[in-house]
């Protein structure tokens, strides 16, 4: 199984986590960062969920199928394997992309360890053989990024926008972006 690193905005999907504990709440938490779009349904649902608020539709009630008529993405966080499977086979018919946690071969999606700074978005997997091998590669990776990563990127945004608009050669403008970035982050011509 290998998994592709497929960035996506989740803020223009609508996600069902079915499970109302700490995991879901976990899932909740990393998707909410994102501006996801959420309903949550379980029978009893953690405050650590009811803090999203806005953003989360709770929904205390035992888990059934019609739950993923509007779901572009489930998410099974249950600690009850017979309903995680009936989720995860509810999800399949309806051609869902579905993560049953901490059950690798019925995920079609995973969770990395996420660096999130501004527009810089950054996911290290293991595919799920090591997670805290991950968390500890980000945390490194974390270390090493520039203070003012989020205001070079903001920078660039603009610049990018700009040359768009007054260098018409592409080739031209890729080079000077390429130089620009090099600049912005301390790289020195080699």
């Amino acid at each position: 199984m290998g998994y592709f690193p497929f960035f996506t905005d989740v803020s223009k999907l609508h996600g069902v986590v079915i499970g109302g504990g700490s995991i879901a709440a976990e899932k909740v938490m990393r998707l909410a960062a994102f501006d996801a779009k959420l309903t949550v349904v379980a029978p009893s649902i953690c405050d650590e969920i009811r803090e999203y608020g806005d953003c989360v539709e709770i929904v205390e009630n035992n888990y059934d199928s019609h739950f993923l008529e509007y779901a572009d993405y489930v998410i099974a966080a249950t600690n009850i394997q017979e309903l995680n499977e009936r989720i995860y086979r509810d999800a399949k018919e309806r051609k869902l992309l579905i993560n049953v946690v901490d059950v690798p071969e019925k995920c079609d999606f995973i969770f990395p360890s996420v660096i999130q700074r501004g527009k810089l978005v950054i996911g290290v997997s293991s595919s799920g053989a090591g997670p805290q091998v991950a968390i500890r590669l980000r945390k490194e990776i974390e270390k090493n990024l520039p203070e003012h990563i989020e205001q070079i990127l903001d920078y660039l945004a603009e610049e990018r926008l700009r040359v768009k608009e007054t260098m018409p050669d592409p080739l031209e403008r890729k080079k000077y972006l390429i130089e620009l970035a090099d600049r912005l982050l301390g790289y020195e011509e080699e």
